[in-house]
């Protein structure tokens, strides 16, 4: 989904969720210039972001990532946080800081979801962990072994795993659900029209149930931060590190 926005004194096309909520990714958004199909999508400041009144979100065609050759390693330089295992106490507490003003931020009765992966070796042995706190109080969680894989099929499955569970808990695909997540590769190929060069199979199939799925959007969230979901996601995700 996406919605008309200014951005740089300019009218874009930002990326949101169903509910109106700009998608952010490290503190940037993904934005177009454009509504036609094909064209390039860039990573705008979300703090640059002016919302338009009585503006609505609509569905628009596909884009291109202004990143052709693929995902880029991703450093967290621009976004103040520094990177997982890196940063600063000062860095992680405003990371922190971030996470919560994003979820204050969000429609009331939205469900959450935290996932993540984790593997030892890279490839080697693999595992995936999710935790859902749903709106009723309910807190449902899982954890799962990939076999021998790459952490990022780590990252996907668990994204597939909380969906899983929003099945089993009986929420409907409409209902507003935040989903964060620590790995920009994800977000990326499913989210920003990054280019799928591996593990393709497993991408489309996660698009094709995430378009199923329309008040569900994507969320960066700052790994090894102290956020205490993320790392009991962390946790299910290691626990599934089985050889």
């Amino acid at each position: 989904m996406w919605i008309k926005v200014n951005f740089k004194g300019k009218q874009v096309w930002a990326e949101c969720g169903a509910d109106g909520l700009l998608i952010s990714n490290q503190g940037r958004t993904p934005v177009r210039y454009s509504d036609k199909p094909g064209s390039t999508v860039y990573g705008g400041g979300t703090s640059r972001i002016e919302r338009i009144g009585g503006e609505a979100p609509r569905e628009l065609e596909a884009g291109v990532s202004a990143d052709s050759a693929g995902p880029r390693k991703q450093t967290g330089k621009g976004s103040g946080f520094g990177s997982a295992g890196k940063r600063t106490a000062g860095q992680a507490q405003a990371a922190v800081q971030d996470l919560k003003a994003r979820m204050a931020a969000l429609p009331e009765g939205t469900h959450l979801a935290f996932t993540d992966g984790a593997c030892k070796g890279n490839p080697g042995p693999a595992g995936a962990g999710a935790v859902l706190k749903l709106a009723d109080g309910r807190v449902l969680e899982d954890s799962r072994s990939c076999g021998v894989a790459t952490n990022n099929v780590g990252e996907l499955t668990a994204i597939d795993m909380a969906i899983d569970l929003l099945e089993g808990a009986g929420i409907e695909p409409t209902a507003s659900v935040a989903l964060f997540t620590d790995s920009s590769y994800a977000i990326g190929v499913l989210q920003q029209g990054w280019k799928a060069k591996a593990n393709v199979t497993l991408i489309l199939g996660l698009r094709q149930r995430l378009r199923a799925w329309p008040g569900l959007s994507l969320h960066w969230v700052p790994g090894h931060s102290g956020v205490p979901e993320n790392e009991r996601a962390d946790e299910l995700a290691v626990a599934g590190c089985v050889g």
